[in-house]
């Protein structure tokens, strides 16, 4: 049973959905930060580790953050069964960032 932090968060990111802020998948999410169109990446918890690995790379410069949610988790909110997130509005991401910790961005 999800607790208030995390139906916060995922509130937040439908919201974002809704707004189009959320970009979802791996190539939109690295593509768009080549062209400095987000603000920030979050990584569902089962997310493969070369991803993980491969995003931090690419998307040097941004926050990175894990969620606390899996891939099956996430699907039933967006839709789409996937590791990598996207947030290509400011306040968005600072909100989101603000709720997620901060020692998540130091795992490998």
């Amino acid at each position: 049973m999800p607790d208030a932090a995390e139906n916060k968060i995922i509130s937040l990111l439908t919201m974002c959905r809704r707004a189009g802020m959320l970009l979802l998948g791996f190539d939109a999410v690295t593509e768009s930060a080549k062209q400095n169109g987000i603000f920030c990446v979050l990584l569902a918890q089962d997310c493969a580790p070369r991803t993980e690995k491969e995003v931090r790379f690419r998307c040097k410069g941004l926050p990175v953050r894990k969620l606390t949610e899996d891939m099956d988790t996430l699907a039933c909110f967006f839709r789409k069964r996937t590791a990598v997130f996207g947030i290509s509005s400011e306040g968005f991401a600072k909100k989101l960032l603000s709720l997620l910790p901060e020692q998540a961005e130091e795992q490998p």
